[in-house]
């Protein structure tokens, strides 16, 4: 059993309104019209809420679970509506196999003032949702006064009362030159309230569309099919189970995560690889370097830093033979530091010495930050420099990197 009651809004104590019993078929057993204190009680109340209090909006959207639409649409009419979409009541009809959804938009306020002050509330549909839809434009009266159009794709139009003098109203003709302009006018516009023959002559002459008689509209008539399809504003989306989610999440980021696993074992094959061919190389230079050392004749090159370095006493050694000097000799090493070294405050040298193919130099007081920038200096330029803190300031040997000789 249902109670289903006409409201233009937040009803009041003293404030009469129409309403009709009807069974679990939806068929009407009684019709009346009283205070809220006088509704029959029911297990349940539906509101229908008049039309000029609704808007309806036709959308394409696509596929979505019935969970996800309401947002949808909210999201797609955002721009379309002028108050903000955080204090609009959106709700949606179900969606048809083409994608295409009716959604109804509403004061917020106004619905959550209905839902509290009508007890057993179940539902909250619009007048205009339960109009008749044609192959045209259908013209009704609400029963709160004033009157609505319902185009054929399920929105509306709310326009003003018909006027007594038999014009058409503004509202409709200004829609149907815009549709007309769009190339999307109808052709017919079903009038579905008490009119004359003369009347839909005038309108029709006015639009430039045929105006046509069809069944008058009333809310209280509507079957029950057109009242389970009318969106309800008081439904809200229904949260998904937890499996459902967490499974959703998951199907979400299965290709991401499986992009992710290819690219880091990509990663760690080509660490590998890397790794490997670096050790062969450096295998294959060690072996190489004693192989010279070894045809060279020169001792104690049983390793390859050994026979680095013998090779490079070889190799200075020839040079010194043929009068040429060597990198590793004083003034080659000299003009590779001097650079650096000359940035050092004028005055802070006080000694230069060079033995054993190393130059040690011995400065006053000199910032640790320089120091440090030399260093690094030196180091790119292929020289090692060691730094050390001594009584009358500080020290630094200076070497030829290996790899520079």
């Amino acid at each position: 059993m249902i109670l289903r009651v006409f409201l233009e809004g937040p009803p009041g104590d003293d404030l009469a309104a129409a309403w009709l019993r009807v069974d679990d078929g939806g068929r009407v057993l009684e019709r009346g019209r009283s205070t809220p204190a006088h509704w029959p009680a029911t297990p349940q109340v539906e509101v229908v809420l008049a039309a000029p209090a609704v808007r309806l909006v036709a959308l394409r959207l696509p596929p979505l679970p019935p969970a996800r639409l309401r947002a949808a649409a909210a999201y797609a009419i955002e721009d379309q509506i002028a108050t903000p979409i955080d204090e609009a009541a959106v709700a949606t009809g179900p969606q048809r196999d083409d994608g295409s959804v009716l959604a109804a938009v509403a004061s917020g306020a106004t619905v959550a003032a209905i839902a509290a002050a009508v007890p057993r509330i179940a539902r909250l549909l619009p007048e205009s949702a339960l109009a008749p839809r044609s192959d045209g434009w259908t013209w009704c009266v609400s029963a709160a006064g004033g009157s609505f159009v319902r185009r054929n794709d399920g929105s509306t139009l709310v326009i003003g009362e018909p006027a007594a003098s038999g014009a058409l109203p503004a509202e409709l003709a200004a829609a149907l030159t815009q549709a007309q302009r769009a190339g999307q006018a109808p052709q017919r516009v079903h009038v579905a309230f008490p009119h004359d023959a003369a009347g839909l002559a005038r309108w029709s002459q006015a639009g430039g569309v045929t105006f046509v008689a069809a069944t008058p509209f009333r809310w209280d008539e509507a079957g029950p099919e057109a009242c389970a399809q009318a969106p309800d504003l008081l439904a809200r989306e229904e949260a998904a189970p937890a499996s459902a989610a967490a499974g959703a999440t998951l199907r979400a980021f299965r290709l991401p995560l499986a992009i992710a696993a290819l690219a880091l074992a990509f990663h760690v094959l080509a660490l590998v690889v890397q790794w490997t061919w670096l050790s062969f190389d450096h295998w294959r230079t060690s072996r190489t370097l004693v192989a010279l050392a070894a045809q060279a004749g020169l001792p104690g090159a049983a390793t390859a830093s050994q026979a680095a370095q013998a090779l490079a006493r070889h190799h200075a050694g020839l040079l010194h033979r043929a009068s040429r000097d060597a990198p590793a000799d004083a003034l080659p090493l000299l003009a590779r530091a001097a650079p650096l070294v000359a940035t050092i405050a004028p005055g802070a040298l006080k000694s230069a010495t060079y033995a054993d193919g190393a130059w040690t130099l011995e400065f006053g007081a000199t910032p640790a930050a320089a120091l440090a920038g030399i260093t690094r200096g030196l180091a790119a330029a292929g020289v090692d420099a060691l730094v050390a803190p001594v009584a009358s300031g500080t020290r630094m040997r200076l070497t030829l990197d290996p790899v520079a000789r």
